[in-house]
Order: C-alpha cells, then structure tokens, then sequence
C-alpha cells in the first residue's frame, strides 16, 4: 500500500510512495515502481501519483513525469537530496507536497 494518501472531504486527492533506492547512471527508476504507483492511481481513481526518491537528488536526478501507456494516469519521479541540510530539504518536501495537492493536467487517452 502507499506510504500517503492525502484525503480531502472523504476523497483521495494525492498518492505518494517513497523508494529508497537512486535512478540509474541514465537517470531512469525501476519500471514496476511505475506500474506499482499506475496500480494505485487506477484503484483509488487519481490521475497522477508520486514515486519520492530518497538521495537522488544529490546524485544529479530531477523530477520527472511518466505517462503510463494507453492510460490516463502520470506518475511522476521526485527525488529528494537527503544530504542537505534539515531546512533545504524541508523545502524539498515542500515543494513536493505544493506539486502533489495542485490540480492535474486535463489528460487524454491516446489511440
């Protein structure tokens, strides 16, 4: 199950799941992370959900966002640089949570 679920009126509105592992020297992440996190969007109905990367930040990843094939789901790699300090990642985290609650993106199935 997802480590967040934020619920507003008795509904989900973000889902996020932490990984601790670092994105590849390409910067790419496990595919069945993304297909985990797919699963979770499509069960609680969200158009997009959050993989949170522990420490790859600091190894030069950004955010990035994936679009699950013939679906209408995003998920989207954040990776958090745990090696600053406690403020700067505060400010991650914040980041992270500001993206997570703004509304998606209008999306459409393609063919």
């Amino acid at each position: 199950k997802p480590d967040v679920v934020h619920i507003v009126a008795k509904s989900p509105r973000a889902v996020l799941d932490a990984k601790y592992k670092l994105a590849s020297r390409a910067g790419g992440y496990p595919t069945p992370d993304l297909y985990q996190m797919h699963a979770y969007c499509t069960i609680l109905g969200l158009p997009r959900g959050y993989l949170v990367y522990a420490g790859s930040r600091s190894e030069g990843a950004r955010p990035g966002t994936h679009r699950i094939a013939r679906t209408h789901i995003d998920v989207v790699t954040w990776p958090l640089d745990v090696t600053t300090t406690p403020r700067e990642l505060l400010v991650q985290v914040d980041e992270l949570a500001a993206a997570a609650v703004a509304p998606a993106p209008v999306a459409t199935i393609p063919a």
